[in-house]
């Protein structure tokens, strides 16, 4: 039945390609830009203040072009994300506090699909985004064991995003082309694991009630894309739906 069904979605797949002269690109892209992590209680804390802090990804993708105007992407990409921070803590005195530099960052591994509207140039694109996650870090001043100890488990081992981006074209020819654009990603889930919440990771402060924490990130992407193939239609007498590639 699963064999049946994913026949069916490629055939009616390819009929739709072919009647709206569709084609078939791959392409690699990479990106750089600024994160943040989100949570209510970090920016209510006069105590806590986060610094900018830059991340980057690298990947590829494949596009499916239903037409010139619409088509569906998937992108794997290899990302990094780093949130540096500092903040303060009470000393013996209960009168002064001491300022403490810190950092988190983390690895992933994301599967997006993307709907991708293109019209004058230019392109918006949304859909949502899998990523796992891999070495997460942690760099704390005021605890330099903290710096060597394996952190992971306090963060979950994947979460999802919501993903929104634009962009236009650069350069190309005829069946190459470079695009740039910028896209943000949003963490839908918290990434806190629940040991992570006993540990009140990343920052020690201690607050009336937790909130949950999602990262956000916000790249420009620069992208390299080329035709691999497209579908037509062959002139003999039973019409079978080909693909050529370039």
């Amino acid at each position: 039945m699963k064999k049946i069904t994913i026949g069916l979605g490629l055939f009616m797949l390819s009929h739709i390609l072919f009647a709206q002269g569709g084609w078939i690109e791959a392409g690699l892209k990479g990106g750089y830009g600024v994160n943040f992590l989100i949570n209510k209680n970090y920016y209510s804390d006069h105590n806590f203040s986060p610094k900018l802090s830059f991340g980057y990804m690298f990947g590829g993708k494949i596009g499916i072009n239903f037409n010139e105007t619409h088509s569906v992407t998937i992108d794997v990409t290899s990302s990094v994300f780093e949130q540096k921070f500092n903040y303060s803590t009470l000393n013996a005195d209960s009168v002064t506090r001491t300022i403490y530099s810190g950092s988190i960052g983390y690895n992933s591994l994301d599967f997006l699909l993307m709907y991708r509207k293109a019209s004058d140039g230019g392109y918006i694109e949304i859909g949502p985004q899998y990523s796992m996650v891999a070495k997460v870090r942690l760099k704390d001043e005021a605890n330099s064991a903290a710096n060597t100890t394996d952190v992971a488990s306090n963060m979950v081992k994947s979460y999802y995003s919501a993903v929104f981006g634009f962009g236009g074209y650069l350069v190309g020819t005829e069946n190459f082309r470079v695009t740039i654009g910028f896209r943000a990603a949003y963490g839908l889930t918290d990434i806190i694991s629940s040991v992570g919440k006993q540990n009140n990771f990343p920052v020690p402060n201690e607050y009336p009630a937790y909130k949950p924490t999602h990262p956000l990130t916000g790249m420009m992407v620069m992208e390299m894309n080329y035709d691999i193939g497209y579908f037509a239609r062959s002139k003999c007498k039973k019409r079978k739906v080909r693909f050529l590639l370039f």
